[in-house]
């Protein structure tokens, strides 16, 4: 068997970045957001486990989904976890095992290659990448079942290869997830030729490096920022971190993150301030790498991002607001005196109407979007936490023991080790 080493860590963090981006109707109420994170995470925690096998130069354990899964959940349930863990291992498959950056749900993304099929209401795969290897565009549908049959994959091979989807060179992954009799992913990739109308090279670790990396990481990890602003001060804390994260080289097969017991420059840079805090707070914003965290309520995950990330995601979060004020005027949602006169059929229409009118918009402004962005970037590697949240926030001084901590280049990502120690290591 062909087992490739990853870590709860590494599966918890792509869970949380892939999937439907609903931060735009989140703006308004950012407190939510830690609810879709709970709602992302928490289904692997209740149906997966680990079970010890030899290890044969592996990890030595295998992940299955557990007894309560198996036998005690609704089939309907099932799916819905099935459709998850799909989504989860495609992300944790480009971003870990191929070493790409971040995916996007397709329907946010008209690549500019997109031929006249490429239309939601024809169906469009479930993930898009714009990626450092030539040909840049990625296609990803993501298939997850409880047994995942050849038939599922073959119908997933078919929405890739829809005719005039997109013109030129182009990339095709089909991610396949099945949970019997234990979890393990298939990966198929194609490489379309033609003609590559997109050459540049950006570096995927580096969300400055293009405008379209940029909004891959910040529309990614906009739950992030949102879950972070709706908590109080008293609720947040500034961590440093090594400027080792930043540098991939060396990382493990199959990782999605950087483990920060295995970072000596984070040591180094905690060291120096519990020493002397006020010296460590007064270094110039571009010395040190200090990410801003806070605990999910209700659960024990604690999440957390850079400088420059938190500036980028505010600037997207305006005008997400803007936008989505803008797609209300036009189709106002459905109110609550409302819900019985409306059938199903009909919700569903004004909401795909209203999703609709926002992706068009925010696409009309794109050009606008990647300059905030990279305004805010920028200007946020230089500021200190206290200017860009107007109020000033405790250091944390020692590390609780009893938690493990994981980043990438600008998130951070902390779990309960109890947690960890049941299901992978």
């Amino acid at each position: 068997m062909y087992r490739v080493p990853t870590t709860w860590r590494d599966v918890i963090d792509a869970a949380l970045s892939v999937g439907r981006d609903p931060t735009a109707w989140l703006a308004a109420v950012p407190a939510l957001a830690s609810s879709e994170i709970i709602a992302r995470r928490s289904p692997l925690a209740a149906y997966l486990g680990r079970r010890r096998i030899p290890s044969g130069g592996s990890t030595g354990f295998s992940i299955e989904p557990n007894v309560v899964y198996r036998d005690g959940t609704e089939r309907t349930a099932q799916a819905a976890f099935a459709y998850r863990i799909g989504m989860t291992m495609a992300e944790w498959a480009c971003r870990g095992l191929m070493g790409l950056g971040p995916t996007t749900h397709a329907e946010a993304v008209t690549p500019a290659s997109a031929g006249p099929a490429w239309s939601p209401a024809l169906g469009l795969p479930d993930l898009i990448g714009d990626h450092a290897i030539a040909p840049s565009t990625w296609l990803v549908e993501a298939k997850g079942a409880r047994r995942l049959m050849r038939r599922t994959l073959v119908k997933g091979a078919a929405q890739l290869c829809v005719p005039d989807l997109v013109h030129g060179p182009h990339m095709r992954v089909l991610c396949g997830a099945s949970l019997e009799h234990r979890l393990f992913v298939t990966i198929d990739v194609e490489k379309i030729e033609g003609e590559d109308r997109d050459s540049a090279i950006h570096d995927v670790d580096d969300p400055g490096s293009s405008d379209q990396t940029l909004m891959a990481i910040a529309r990614s990890r906009m739950l992030f920022y949102l879950a972070l602003i709706s908590l109080s001060g008293a609720e947040r804390r500034i961590v440093p971190v090594g400027h080792g994260v930043r540098d991939r080289a060396g990382r493990r097969a199959g990782a999605t993150v950087m483990l920060l017991e295995d970072d000596d420059t984070t040591t180094t840079e905690r060291s120096a301030a519990r020493r002397d805090e006020a010296r460590y707070l007064r270094r110039p914003g571009l010395e040190r790498l200090d990410m801003l965290i806070g605990r999910v309520p209700g659960t024990d995950l604690i999440i957390g991002m850079s400088r420059r990330l938190f500036a980028a995601c505010r600037s997207l979060a305006e005008i997400q607001t803007r936008i989505v004020a803008d797609v209300d005027r036009e189709y106002p949602s459905v109110g609550r005196d409302e819900l019985e006169a409306v059938s199903d059929e009909q919700m569903q229409v004004r909401n795909e109407q209203r999703r609709s009118l926002y992706w068009q918009q925010e696409r009309a402004l794109s050009s606008n979007i990647a300059g905030a962005l990279r305004a805010g970037f920028t200007s946020g590697e230089r500021q200190s936490w206290e200017a860009l949240l107007g109020e000033r926030t405790p250091l944390r001084r020692i590390t609780p023991p009893a938690i493990v901590e994981a980043a990438t280049s600008d998130t951070y990502l902390a779990l309960d080790v109890q947690s960890v120690a049941r299901w992978t290591s």
